[in-house]
């Protein structure tokens, strides 16, 4: 089996984006939901554009002076190109693909992934699209099923692929692979590992791990850690959500791991330093169901909740498993994003939450409702705008500058 891989180190060359706060993928640059920058203490946030893009889940990807976005009309996606300033219409790229709303709106549940010229989209039953970020023309289709002989899960393939150096990691857990790892120019399949396994919904990490550059995938019912330069799966730890809805972004750091989930799991953080993982600590009502967290200075920032307990933003000391503080939030769950020392939470609600989150307390500067309905789709940010969308696929794109 040929593994043309990089190291983390070489490959971290090729995934510097095009400007200082574009926000390329699923969580941002580099997936951490962060990036350098402050915000005032004290504002109104301010609506710069709307658009109705079609129902979905998935967020957007900012590059430059474009945004990227997948919607659903009418058993139709479409993937829309933004003029990021203005809502001008750039192109759009459209396939069959039903709705299939589960006990939510349906339509595509993954941010699409911006690298270099190319856009990267997912369908819910893995339509893989590599797309001209000019013009919206198709450079190579894969599809998760007919080609890797995956399965779908309950609520649709939604674990965003990764770019790494030159190859695009892929989760469509087939038959005889969980992780297939693609040509990102060509869509050649170059190499493929893991057992067969149920997918989960959250996109794959990389670290450093006992000397390893690893990737680690939060499938259906467990964690794995895999080798990079091999195949060879390092480590493994049993989470069984119910639904096996593993969704929320697992956070690796100095050697202990954390994850979360809904339906009465709750969160544990993994101590790794002995190669094998040891439980440091866990908590069933502490909980994220898709939620993202955010790793900082060593914390775990995010917005807690489930269908049935109310939203919390929590900054947890990760080793220790000490709350530092609480903040009620709007609704059951909401995502967030890091500016500097400041967090921006968009809430199912639709309102939109700003602040500072300290490690001595949160202090919050602004808030408005900028959109109506169910909002479950990843918050992102660039130069200024916060870009949000809700669940039936009225998008607001705001100015916190």
């Amino acid at each position: 089996m040929n593994f043309p891989l990089l190291p983390l180190s070489i490959a971290s060359l090729f995934l510097l984006p095009a400007g200082a706060t574009d926000w390329p993928r699923y969580l941002g640059p580099d997936g951490e939901a962060k990036v350098p920058g402050s915000l005032a203490a004290s504002l109104t946030p301010k609506v710069a554009w709307k658009a109705d893009v079609g129902k979905g889940c998935g967020g957007f990807a900012i590059a430059g002076d474009r945004a990227v976005v997948a919607g659903n009309r009418n058993d139709t996606d479409i993937i829309w190109c933004f003029d990021k300033t203005s809502g001008k219409v750039l192109w759009q790229y459209e396939y069959p693909e039903d709705l299939n709303p589960k006990l939510y709106a349906g339509g595509p549940n993954v941010t699409p992934t911006v690298d270099g010229d190319r856009v990267y989209t997912l369908s819910r039953t893995g339509n893989l699209f590599c797309l001209s970020l000019a013009d919206g023309s198709v450079k190579w289709h894969q599809h998760y099923q007919t080609d890797f002989g995956g399965k779908a899960p309950s609520w649709g393939y939604s674990a965003a692929p990764v770019v790494r150096g030159g190859m695009l990691y892929c989760l469509p857990c087939g038959k005889d692979a969980a992780v297939y790892v693609l040509d990102k120019i060509t869509g050649e399949v170059k190499s493929k590992f893991g057992g067969r396994t149920k997918p989960g919904y959250a996109a794959p990490i990389f670290f450093e791990y006992r000397g390893k550059s690893a990737m680690g995938a939060f499938h259906g019912r467990e964690f794995v850690a895999y080798d990079l330069s091999n195949g060879k799966e390092l480590f493994d730890f049993l989470w069984r959500t119910s639904y096996d809805v593993n969704a929320s972004n697992p956070q690796f750091h100095d050697n202990k791991l954390f994850l979360a989930s809904g339906y009465g799991m709750g969160y544990v953080v993994l101590d790794l330093s002995t190669g094998q993982p040891q439980v440091m600590h866990k908590e069933e009502d502490t909980r994220m169901i898709f939620q993202n967290s955010i790793l900082a200075d060593g914390d775990i920032i995010g917005v807690f909740g489930d269908k049935n307990i109310d939203a919390e933003l929590i900054r947890m000391d990760m080793a220790s498993g000490k709350i530092r503080w609480r903040a009620r939030m709007p609704g059951t769950r909401g995502s967030s994003l890091m500016v500097g020392d400041s967090v921006v939470v968009l809430a199912e609600t639709g309102d939109l939450i700003v602040g500072r989150a300290a490690k001595d307390g949160w202090k919050e500067s602004g808030r408005a409702k900028i959109l109506s309905g169910k909002c479950w789709a990843p918050v992102a940010y660039a130069d200024g705008l916060v870009f949000a969308k809700s669940n039936d696929g009225q998008a607001a794109v705001v100015e916190v500058k």
